[in-house]
Parts: C-alpha cells; sequence; structure tokens
C-alpha cells in the first residue's frame, strides 16, 4: 500500500476538491440567477473548509517528523516543496477567512470578492503542487503537462459536481453554471488521461485506471447530462470522488512501484 502513497492522495485531491468548491461556489452565486440562501450557502462554506482543512492534515502524515515541518520554509528560493507549503499556508488563511465570513455574514458584500480571491489562490497553489512532479524529469509519468491539467481536473469536476449536487437537492432544479464547470472538469480530465498513457510506462490495464475512466468521466458525463438527478445527486458525486482517488492513486504508483526513483 505504500506504493499508493495514501496520505498524499488524500491530500491532494482533497484539498483540490476544496478549492473548486469554493471556486464553483462564488461563481454560482454570483451569476447564477438561483441561489442559495444565506444559511445553504454557510453550510456549503463549512464543507468546503473542511474538506480543505482534511486534505491539509492528510500531508502531515506524509512528513517522518510532522513538528519538523517548519524546516521545509528554508528552501523557499529553490525547493518548490517549500514553495507549496507557503501557498497552502496561505490557502488555509485565506478559506478559514472566507468560511468565518461566510458563517457569520453570509450576504455580506465582501463574500463572493473573498471567494474569488481564495479561489486564485487554491488554483495557484494547486500549480505549485504540480509542479512539484513536473520538474522530476527522471521521471515522465509525473514531468508532463499532464499532471497540472489533471490536478485542476480534479478541482474543478468535484467542486462543480458538489454545487450542483446541492442545487439539485434544494432547489430541484439544475444550473446551467454548474453543468459548464462540469464538462470543463470532464475534458480536462480525459485529456489528462489521454496523455498520460502515451507516456511508456503508463499502466493502462490497471483497474485504477479503468475505475477513474468509469467514475470520473463515464458517470459524470451521465450526470449532467439529466436534467435533474435529486438527491441521488450526492450518491452520484461520491462515485465521481471514489474515481479521482482511484486515479491519484495510480499517478503515485506507476512511479513508486519502481525503484530506484532518484
Amino acid at each position: 500500500m505504500e506504493h499508493y502513497e495514501l496520505p498524499l492522495v488524500f491530500f491532494t485531491v482533497f484539498a483540490q476538491w476544496g478549492v473548486g468548491g469554493v471556486l464553483a461556489l462564488t461563481l454560482c452565486q454570483s451569476f447564477s440567477t438561483t441561489k442559495f440562501s444565506a444559511n445553504q450557502y454557510r453550510m456549503l462554506a463549512l464543507l468546503f473548509w473542511s474538506i480543505t482543512v482534511l486534505g491539509s492534515l492528510a500531508s502531515l502524515a506524509h512528513l517522518g517528523t510532522p513538528t519538523g515541518a517548519y524546516r521545509a520554509l528554508a528552501g523557499l528560493g529553490i525547493s518548490w516543496l517549500s514553495r507549496e507549503v507557503v501557498m497552502f499556508i496561505a490557502l488555509n488563511t485565506m478559506i478559514f477567512c472566507w468560511m468565518g465570513l461566510c458563517w457569520f455574514k453570509p450576504q455580506h458584500w465582501a463574500v463572493n470578492p473573498l471567494g474569488g480571491m481564495t479561489a486564485l489562490i487554491g488554483l495557484a497553489s494547486i500549480l505549485v503542487t504540480s509542479q512539484v512532479y513536473y520538474q522530476m524529469t527522471l521521471h515522465p509519468l509525473w514531468s508532463s503537462i499532464a499532471t497540472p491539467v489533471g490536478f485542476l481536473a480534479t478541482a474543478i469536476l468535484l467542486g462543480f459536481i458538489s454545487v450542483a449536487a446541492a442545487f439539485g437537492y434544494w432547489h430541484n432544479s439544475s444550473s446551467t453554471l454548474c453543468k459548464a464547470g462540469a464538462i470543463i472538469g470532464i475534458l480536462l480530465s480525459a485529456g489528462a488521461l489521454w496523455i498520460r498513457f502515451q507516456v511508456p510506462g503508463s499502466d493502462a490495464s490497471s483497474p485504477l485506471f479503468w475505475w477513474q475512466l468509469f467514475a470520473s468521466i463515464g458517470v459524470a458525463v451521465w450526470c449532467i447530462s439529466r436534467r435533474n438527478v435529486g438527491v441521488s445527486a450526492y450518491v452520484w458525486g461520491a462515485v465521481i470522488l471514489t474515481g479521482e482517488l482511484a486515479g491519484r492513486m495510480l499517478f503515485y504508483s506507476n512511479v513508486m512501484s519502481g525503484a530506484p526513483w532518484f
């Protein structure tokens, strides 16, 4: 199981999901005709904050000595890993401020601008995380444009599908903006898979690959093709999440199952 790097799987997928959720919620609340009530917005903000925090905490399980994590800041000028630490400190600070404002004053004029700033910092954090792997030229399966594209796909797909599920549950309707966001996520995910599996060494026979193809892309396409899937949207959203987790497990195991790594 160590080849799957589960702490990193949950860190990357959950943190990206949280960022995508903030982005989707902010855009939908700003531009959709149907909007969430103050209490609904409050609950969704708490959800995406919790997901982001859980993802960030999962990253600590990957450290041999979590109490020494502060030493990562020493390499800020030369290390993408150090930059990732700084970006996620900034992200968690921003998303906490955004969630706090949403919780106490969900109709305040600054909620959506703060949500937009949080989403931008989150997207930048995702790109910095992808650079940690992209720079490893000895590993073509990581040093590929498929890495940042795939990471962004996870954020956008899970974020917009989650908000779409909330629309279906609370409003018994679909959101055109959410569907458009989910389509972008599907296209990015499919593109990343196509690029990665052109690289020698990719394991296209793995059940993880086929589950990601079915759950992340097939189920997502089915969901957005429905006019309204109601409460069942949460079930299908959970299936899509398992697809992203499976894909990320394969992302790590393709490289970590081989030795030497560096």
